[in-house]
């Protein structure tokens, strides 16, 4: 989500918008070392930094909750990212308070999945008693149909709109796309590694295939579920085709992505999915469940496989994508430029803007 912003903020800016955004420090656990409450500009785009009181997820900043009440009616628009910690959840009680009405980005947060998976009975009661009321009064932004349909099982009547994650995407395909092996499928796992993106699904269902392949993991995760993952993976005797890559960066990842014949993605939930586009962008297609809210796009321009979050599911898509891969390494150049004119920075930008003029005119 920093990263979307960010290139969101500053698409905006090139289309001529005056953008500013107020954030904390928060650097993971660590800090930013930038200068505190002072604004400067980064890409076009005015950005002040406070600090936090909280070291984790929560991002406890008094300052800026302090400088979002003295200044949040001065602009046209205001949207609120994420949802679950001190800033947002504050700042849209500011909004409330203030008489603006935001636009709310959950980022997946509200999902039945997260809601589902959540320990705290605390999360359902602040709903019940506050949290429902402050998102009646904000405008909701999903990333995708799914993202919407999942936050309207909260508030049927929340006014909405729909536009996806605007990414940073290379340029077409990696010339660095190996000669295909045509007795062999080349599979990559791009993603943190966490219980939600579903590798205990995937891994059983690889171990009953007929033919040969090959799964590089590029990510992180908490070392025991790592140690899980890899004691699963010794069980099924697997372990000797599966490559732990860690998690990468820029062109390093890019070349891996591209190295593949297909993305795999067997995730519970996902509200958009970057490391779809991601993939595509360089073209090489994907295998999606239908809980990943770029599948829908997916399945309409023929990109990939989609199937339903179960290890049968994964197992008959994989054996489908088996015998129709060759099809696909003969359309590389299409899908990265498909991918590419479907996500254009300025078109992304001008979708947001077009929802901002619609609701900020609209009666009421």
């Amino acid at each position: 989500p920093t990263r979307s912003v960010s290139r969101l903020a500053e698409a905006q800016v090139q289309l001529g918008m005056q953008v500013s955004v107020i954030t904390t420090v928060a650097n993971g656990k660590e800090a930013l070392p930038v200068p505190i409450g002072i604004p400067e500009k980064v890409d076009g785009v005015v950005v002040r930094y406070y600090r936090r009181w909280t070291g984790d997820h929560t991002h406890l900043s008094p300052a800026l909750m302090a400088q979002l009440w003295r200044t949040v009616r001065q602009y046209d628009v205001v949207h609120i990212h994420s949802w679950w910690n001190l800033v947002a959840i504050p700042g849209a009680l500011i909004c409330w308070l203030k008489g603006v009405r935001p636009f709310f980005s959950p980022r997946g947060m509200l999902s039945p999945y997260g809601r589902e998976q959540s320990k705290f009975v605390a999360k359902a009661l602040f709903h019940r008693l506050l949290g429902r009321r402050l998102l009646m009064q904000t405008i909701l932004h999903a990333t995708s149909i799914q993202e919407a349909q999942e936050a309207l099982l909260l508030l049927p009547d929340w006014p909405f709109f729909v536009a996806p994650n605007l990414i940073d995407l290379p340029a077409g395909v990696s010339a660095s796309y190996p000669v295909p092996e045509p007795s062999l499928l080349r599979l990559v796992f791009l993603s943190r590694l966490h219980p939600k993106k579903g590798l205990d699904l995937l891994f059983p269902a690889l171990a009953t295939l007929d033919f040969h392949w090959h799964l590089e993991l590029i990510g992180a995760g908490e070392p025991a579920y790592e140690a899980e993952l890899k004691a699963l993976a010794t069980s099924l005797g697997i372990s000797d085709r599966l490559h732990w890559l860690g998690w990468l960066e820029g062109d390093t990842k890019f070349d891996k992505l591209a190295q593949a014949d297909l993305l795999v993605l067997p995730s519970r939930n996902e509200n958009f999915a970057n490391v779809v586009l991601e993939s595509l962008a360089v073209g090489t297609p994907v295998l999606l469940t239908d809980q990943v809210g770029m599948s829908e796009y997916v399945a309409e321009k023929g990109l990939g496989w989609v199937c339903a979050v179960s290890t049968e599911g994964l197992k008959v898509t994989l054996k489908k994508a088996y015998l129709q891969i060759d099809e696909y390494r003969t359309q590389r150049t299409q899908i990265a430029r498909s991918v590419s004119d479907d996500f254009a920075p300025k078109q992304i930008a001008l979708q947001y803007l077009a929802a901002y003029e619609k609701f900020c005119h609209a009666p009421g």
